[in-house]
């Protein structure tokens, strides 16, 4: 995540692990949210990176994540269903 430090990234990781829960219909704790959110922000900055999509400051960072921390949280929403 291109500048924003680490108080930065520590938020963009917790409202984008918030932001996925809501969109897979999940509720968890804060902490989970930044867990999933900082998970989610290495595997949307591989993402970004594979891609050669820069993505910079709070939105862009903010994008990554989201995207990073659906793309975790999807198989696991997936098999609790069944």
């Amino acid at each position: 995540m291109d500048g924003v430090g680490l108080f930065g990234e520590i938020l963009i990781g917790m409202l984008a692990g918030w932001i996925a829960a809501l969109s897979l219909g999940r509720r968890h704790s804060l902490f989970v949210y930044m867990a999933v959110g900082l998970v989610g922000a290495m595997l949307g900055r591989v993402i970004a990176g594979g891609l050669e999509i820069r993505l910079v400051g709070f939105v862009g960072s903010l994008i990554a994540a989201t995207v990073g921390s659906i793309l975790f949280l999807a198989p696991f929403a997936i098999f609790r269903r069944r």
